[in-house]
Order: structure tokens, then C-alpha cells, then sequence
């Protein structure tokens, strides 16, 4: 027996919920003849218990598997990965069926959808209004104009040119393509979350393609879409298209240079850290940005040789360092004395939550599963005690470095920050650092593809690259963009 789950983002769309589950009750009966089975999960950000309950009603009257869950107010991307995260907990579902819960899209066509997909073997299937065969009716001619616009923007921005609607979100997605596309796309949210999706599957090599549907008028509610969410989406299209591209040299680079698909299996940090031990100056610079977030006691997570290591102890504070690997983690202790040195991660550490700061220096980019990461962090912490986090920013810079060097990612500002509170992490703050480094660090890695560390490059970053970088956010109020990324997150409420 296929399973799906039929996901209904809302903001307690009590006006509409009844005749589009009445729909979903239609399609879904005559798919459960064929051997199929459905779960019905609405993710309400509207927070209203009455909408909770009419939606529990109406399932039961319907005879419906389903849920309503409080949605986590991250806008519409959010929520719709809230429910990607739901379906992923079952490994009974093999697809995930989303459409708006307006009414708009007629959930009868569910069949055609999946049929489409199955048939085409494909990652994503659109219920497109532009494709031949499709309609559209009730939508303004500017309405129109913005979604024909809008698809050809995202054209350029990695969504693949035979799609003709990436901007609804009347969807078939696999399991597969759902597991893989989740944790790139985090922090886009409204149109950019939809052509981001594709253009992240795409780059994975996942096939997307379209099928036509009738889009109908609104009949009850009202439109969320507002001038401020098309502004978003203007806003969002280069970081669509240096996340999209950022996978694809990843996809390229990353396991070319002899990484586990799900890790970097093979990579010894041992030589870069040995020349990065030479950088005095920055070190002393970026532990200066943190230290003002860093508490008594501290756990640091990933400390490679012990070059920040040694400085916190020298600062006063009570350092617990982990370091997996056992060639690295024998020498921490020989460079920071009086650290509390363990050879393991923060899984296998044992430890117990007694610390007022979890610090990652150049270490979240290397965990597949951060998020998951940061829940044990927060689990770590004190009442009140922070997260604090340096890491390589912008996309668009991801190179041979990144990718030897075992990185999954280099982060964007709203990614990071929505990581840090999917963690359950208030957010205190998200900056930008190295401002001066961006050009040098494209040049090296992008343009040139080196692959290795120089030592006299290494020592320029250090003496010359990293002191301007400081001067320059001195000078701009620390807003602009940068090489890295300096976020404080608190187990605060």
C-alpha cells in the first residue's frame, strides 16, 4: 500500500477548510481503492484553538486520518517544512501532497497529480495553471503578469526554464526529494520558498515537472498576498540562485574530494589546522567579536588543535573541549592546560547540561544534521546561557576549500537564523564578519580552485585581511556583508 500525507499550511482559514476537506475527503476515497492511504496534517500559524477544533470535527464527520498541529510562525515556507519534518517522523509516507488551503486548488485533482508523478519517476510534480491544458480564472490581469514575471526570474535563478509555474504550491513531492531539499531551502519563505524548492531539487538532479490544473477564484477569506511579499521575493532571487548553485558544486566537489554522502569520511583536518595554527592575529580578533557572548564556563565543541582553546583558558574561563578526532584531541591539551579535553562530539560526550556557553568556531558547517546539533547544544546550556557560533557565510563563495574541507554549507543570514530557533534557541543576534576577505577568498577558491591552504596566503589573511576586515565593520556599525557569520542564540525565552 502507497501512503501520501496531504499537507494544508494555513493561517486558520475557518471560511474555506470545510469545502476544501470535503474535496480531499472526494479524492482521496477514490484513491483508497486503488490501494492507497492518506493522512491529512494542517499546520495552522493562526493560533486559533476554535479553527483547531472545527478542523478535528471536520475530519472526524469526513472520516479522516487527521492532525492539526500549531504551525511555527516562520511564514509560509516555515510551515510547510514543519509539515516536510512530520512526514519524514513517519517512514510510512513515500509522497507528501501540499496545496493551499483556500480553495483555490481543487483537491479532486490530487489523482492526476500523483498519477503524473509516478508515471514520470519524478521528484517534484507542479499543478501548473501555465502549462497546455491548464486554467486559470478569477486572478487580476496584474496578478497574472506577477506570476508569469515571477516564473522568469526564477528561470534565472536555477529553476529549470520547462517550468512554467514555480510560484504555486499545488505540489507532489517524494520522499526522496523531501529528505533531500529540506535543510538547503530552511529561511526562505512565501514565493521564494516554492522556487527555491525547485531549484534545489533541480541542482540535486531531481526531475520537476508539471501537470495541468484548474486554478479557481477565491470564494470565501481573503488574500495573503501582500506588496511586501513580492518585495521578499525580488529580494530572495540571488540567494535562490547562490543556494542552487552552492548544491551543485557541492554535489560536484564535495564527494569528488572523497566524502561519505553523508559525511566527510576521509577528510584530515590535521595539515590546514597546522598552517591555520600560525594566524595569532586573527584568532585573537575573532575570539574578541565572541568573547563579550562567551560565559564562565564553556563547552567547545570541535576544538581542533586548540588555538581558541588556549585562549579562553588564558581569558578565565573554564573550557570543555571536544575533539573526535584522536590525533588532534592528544595535542589540546599540550597547548591549553588547563581545558578539560575529551576525545568525542556532543553525542557521544555524556556530558550533562552545566554550561553558561556552547561555542562552534568554524565547526557547524561541518555537521550535516545542525539543527540537531543545536538541540543537544540548548540541552548543554544553563538557564539563559548562549550558543555562540562563527561560521563561512554566503553561498555563492562555496569552492574547492569548502568542499575538501568537508563543508556542507556556507550559511545565509535568515538560514542561520531560522536554524538557531528551530533548535528552540532565541535568536540574540546574526552579524556579518570579514568584510575585506570576500574577494580574496572568491579569487582563491572559486576562480582558481586551489585546494590546499598556502602558508604566505595564510599569514596575509592573518596580518593584513582579517585587521582591515575589523577596521571596515568599525566603520559600517558591523552591517554589510562578510566572509563569515557570527550569531548568538540564547536558552532564554
Amino acid at each position: 500500500m502507497r501512503r501520501a500525507l496531504v499537507l494544508l499550511a494555513t493561517m486558520s482559514e475557518s471560511d474555506t477548510i470545510e469545502s476544501v476537506l470535503g474535496e480531499v475527503t472526494e479524492a482521496t476515497g477514490q484513491l483508497s481503492r486503488l490501494d492507497w492511504s492518506f493522512r491529512v496534517l494542517v499546520v495552522d500559524d493562526g493560533g486559533s484553538g476554535e479553527f483547531h477544533e472545527l478542523c478535528r470535527r471536520l475530519g472526524t464527520a469526513f472520516g479522516l486520518e487527521l492532525d492539526v498541529v500549531d504551525g511555527p510562525r516562520a511564514g509560509l515556507g516555515g510551515a510547510v517544512l514543519h509539515g516536510f519534518a512530520a512526514a519524514l517522523e513517519d517512514p510510512s509516507v513515500d509522497y507528501v501532497i501540499n496545496l493551499d488551503a483556500d480553495g483555490q486548488h481543487d483537491a479532486r485533482q490530487m489523482g492526476d497529480l500523483l498519477r503524473a508523478h509516478i508515471a514520470r519517476g519524478a521528484g517534484i510534480t507542479i499543478g501548473s495553471r501555465w502549462t497546455r491544458g491548464g486554467r486559470c480564472y478569477g486572478l487580476s490581469p496584474a496578478r497574472r503578469v506577477l506570476s508569469r514575471a515571477s516564473a522568469v526570474a526564477l528561470h534565472l535563478a536555477g529553476v529549470p526554464r520547462h517550468v512554467k509555474d514555480p510560484t504555486t504550491s499545488f505540489r507532489v513531492y517524494g520522499r526522496g526529494v523531501v529528505e533531500a531539499i529540506r535543510r538547503d531551502i530552511t529561511g526562505f519563505s512565501g514565493f521564494s520558498f516554492f522556487g527555491a524548492a525547485i531549484a534545489v531539487a533541480h541542482s540535486r538532479g531531481y526531475e520537476v515537472i508539471e501537470t495541468p490544473i484548474i486554478f479557481r477564484p477565491r470564494l470565501g477569506g481573503r488574500s495573503n498576498l501582500r506588496t511586501v511579499q513580492v518585495a521578499r521575493a525580488v529580494r530572495d532571487l540571488p540567494e535562490i540562485a547562490s543556494v542552487a548553485a552552492m548544491v551543485r558544486r557541492r554535489q560536484r566537489d564535495f564527494l569528488a574530494a572523497g566524502h561519505g554522502a553523508a559525511g566527510p569520511d576521509e577528510y584530515n583536518a590535521a595539515r590546514e589546522l597546522e598552517v591555520l595554527s600560525a594566524t595569532p592575529v586573527s584568532t585573537g580578533i575573532i575570539l574578541d567579536e565572541l568573547l563579550p557572548h562567551i560565559g564562565a564556563d564553556v563547552l567547545e565543541v570541535g576544538a581542533g588543535l586548540g588555538l581558541v582553546t588556549e585562549r579562553l583558558v588564558a581569558a578565565g574561563r573554564r573550557v570543555t573541549a571536544l575533539e573526535p578526532d584522536p590525533s588532534l584531541h592528544a595535542r589540546i591539551g599540550q597547548r591549553a592546560g588547563g581545558a578539560t579535553v575529551l576525545n568525542a562530539t556532543l553525542a557521544t560526550s555524556g556530558l550533562t547540561g552545566t554550561f553558561d556557553t556552547v561555542l562552534y568556531v568554524n565547526v557547524l558547517e561541518h555537521i550535516e544534521d545542525d539543527t540537531g546539533e543545536l538541540v543537544r547544544a540548548r540541552g548543554m546550556l544553563r538557564d539563559g546561557g548562549n550558543v555562540v557560533i562563527f561560521v563561512p557565510a554566503m553561498p555563492s563563495l562555496y569552492g574547492t576549500m569548502d568542499a575538501v574541507s568537508g563543508h556542507h554549507r556556507r550559511y545565509r543570514r535568515r538560514e542561520l537564523s531560522s536554524v538557531i530557533r528551530s533548535a528552540g534557541l532565541r535568536t540574540v543576534s546574526v552579524r556579518s564578519f570579514d568584510a575585506v576577505g570576500i574577494v580574496p577568498y572568491w579569487l582563491a577558491y572559486r576562480v582558481v580552485r586551489r585546494r590546499v591552504l598556502g602558508g604566505a596566503a595564510v599569514g596575509v589573511y592573518d596580518r593584513i585581511i582579517i585587521p582591515l576586515s575589523r577596521a571596515v565593520s568599525r566603520v559600517t556599525g558591523r552591517r554589510g556583508p562578510g566572509k563569515n557569520l557570527i550569531a548568538v542564540g540564547s536558552s532564554a525565552a
